[in-house]
């Protein structure tokens, strides 16, 4: 005779039982389910259908249907869109079973008034099954024995979290099979429970197949250490490991991280590489602790020929890079290599040395030829890297980077607006120590006055200022062109601009007086500093403005150093007026 049984969980199996009466033994359902021969189903708390390993609403909505469209999509959170009520539930599971013997609900709720069903609470239940007044026999202490290896889901999962690689023994059909298998988490399909029947899935290693064993099929099931897999399969040891790293960081012992990650960096050739370097990959990104090492490994990996895989690995340095410069600071000439020469890897070891010369300028000084080769790389990006690292290291060490004046130059002239910004940066930095070295590109920052781009303009007009400690001459040639920038809407540009003028004007008075028209109205400039430089220029240049205008600055500007200044030029007007008498 098959019964239909259906089962609540809380307060009515002992898994949660109620506080003050008797709960149904989990071992009687899973026994009535898998050894009687009857029909057992979870209707109420889903974790039932993982604990006694039955079946619950979402596949009874399946084999109704055919499918379980009817309950919706899932949220994040597993639920369904649709959930059948209680008595919805024992309605599709009475006409999936029309004709069993009879049809038992165990709930804590009462479900007395549904139709085709007998009610009971668990502790009623129990006492009529003890007294026989159930048709339902109680499994024997030898029932009890689990049908494999393991009591429990729970046992089988104990063990998967004490390893990477196991050996397998399982039951199919009337024979038993050994495997060296990993386990995996498979995407649980829309069909399957809140939480899923205790069936484990794995891959035997080096097959790629996958396949799913239930519980009572699990024989055995043993963690096999790193050290005993033979070389051709340590791949799938590596592919383990990484797996549970970025399941659970915490969880991966140190020590087998440690002995893999040296493995393979000492002989790539004896691991799978590609495995080996996506751990090294996750370790850098995931485990602080052993981050040393999975960088040496990282390194000792790469390929002479970039994959895709390569380059993404140099980014996960770059990435941590980021927070932990110094941990690339022993790398710096596999580095430098791949920076200097033209291939996948020249962006990303680039941006790897502009981080550190951001934060250790002096770390990268021997990397400075091959960032002066990717400063004029075939790509924009690889560039600017290049050219902002130069600019770092030029801030302390001018002359580290002084033989790299034409690549920067070249860079000056760049399309992208950060490149220019960064090569004037890094030339204006060199020229205030090596004036000689900047000359040469004195057409070229004039050019670049008139550019889109404010920061453009600021750094061009402030190295022609930088230019004009050493060599006013040549600047002062441009002073109609320098003299326009200070109308220019950026405050900054106006500031360098003045500057400019007042340090090569005195290389040729005449070229400032020349200027009385933009000097005039340079006076109302918003900017102090440059109504200062102004009063300077006109002074020492005798540029023959209204002493009225200056007068107005001694007697009314709110800074002090611009009246003090007008004072001075008013001065030095009148000096020269009596002169020229």
């Amino acid at each position: 005779m098959m019964y239909v049984l259906a089962f609540d969980r809380d307060w009515t199996v002992d898994v949660n039982p109620h506080p003050n009466r008797e709960a149904v033994p989990l071992e009687w359902v899973r026994y009535w389910a898998h050894r009687a021969g009857h029909e057992v189903w979870a209707i109420g708390n889903q974790d039932l259908v993982e604990e006694a390993d039955i079946p619950g609403t979402v596949e009874s909505i399946r084999r109704r249907d055919g499918h379980v469209d009817a309950l919706g999509e899932q949220d994040e959170y597993g639920y369904y869109e649709w959930w059948p009520e209680r008595e919805e539930r024992l309605k599709i599971l009475l006409e999936l079973f029309p004709d069993a013997e009879g049809h038992i609900v165990i709930d804590d709720l009462d479900l007395e008034h549904v139709d085709g069903w007998d009610h009971y609470y668990a502790w009623d239940f129990v006492k009529d099954v003890r007294e026989e007044n159930v048709g339902l026999s109680v499994p024997s202490s030898s029932d009890l024995s689990p049908d494999g290896g393991f009591e429990s889901g729970d046992a089988v999962r104990d063990v998967l979290a004490d390893g990477y690689v196991f050996e397998l023994t399982y039951r199919a059909g009337d024979d038993q099979k050994t495997y060296l298998v990993t386990h995996f988490e498979p995407d649980r399909p829309s069909m399957t429970p809140l939480k899923g029947p205790p069936t484990f899935w794995f891959e035997p290693v080096g097959t790629g197949e996958r396949f799913s064993v239930r519980l009572p099929e699990i024989e055995a099931l043993h963690p096999i250490s790193y050290e005993q897999i033979a070389d051709p399969l340590a791949g799938a040891a590596f592919a383990a490991v990484r797996e549970q790293l970025e399941d659970d960081p915490a969880s991966v012992d140190e020590e087998t991280l440690r002995t893999m990650l040296a493995d393979a960096g000492a002989d790539a050739t004896s691991v799978d590489r590609r495995e080996a370097l996506r751990l090294a990959m996750s370790t850098v990104n995931h485990r602080d602790d052993v981050r040393k090492s999975a960088v040496e490994a990282t390194f000792a990996l790469l390929a002479d020929e970039p994959t895709t895989l390569d380059r993404a690995a140099l980014q996960a340095l770059y990435d941590v890079a980021t927070d932990e410069p110094a941990v690339l600071k022993p790398y710096v000439g596999e580095l430098a290599t791949y920076t200097g020469q033209d291939s996948k890897y020249q962006g990303g070891a680039t941006r790897c040395l502009m981080e550190l010369a951001e934060v250790d300028p002096a770390s990268v000084l021997d990397a400075v030829p091959a960032l002066e080769a990717a400063a004029t790389a075939k790509t924009e990006t690889t560039q600017s890297y290049a050219v902002y690292a130069l600019s770092s290291i030029a801030a302390t060490y001018p002359e580290e980077v002084f033989p790299a004046i034409d690549a920067l130059v070249t860079a000056m002239q760049s399309e992208d607006e950060t490149t220019q910004t960064n090569a004037l940066a890094a030339l204006g930095k060199i020229a205030s120590n090596y004036p000689d070295a900047a000359e040469p590109i004195v057409n070229e920052l004039v050019a670049l006055l008139d550019a889109d781009a404010k920061r453009v303009r600021n750094n061009a007009v402030g190295l022609l200022g930088d230019l004009a400690q050493e060599h006013p001459a040549v600047v002062i040639e441009h002073a109609d062109q320098i003299a326009a920038r200070l109308d220019d809407s950026n405050i900054q540009a106006r500031v360098n601009a003045s500057i400019a003028l007042r340090r090569a004007g005195e290389a040729d008075p005449a070229a400032i007086r020349a200027l009385q028209e933009q000097l005039a109205a340079a006076l109302q400039d918003p900017s102090p500093d440059v109504r200062v430089n102004v009063c300077s220029l006109i002074g020492n240049a005798a540029v023959p403005v209204s002493i009225d205008a200056l007068q107005e600055l001694k007697e009314d500007d709110l800074d002090e150093a611009v009246r003090e200044r007008a004072a001075w030029a008013i001065t030095r007007l009148n000096h020269h007026e009596r002169g020229s008498e």
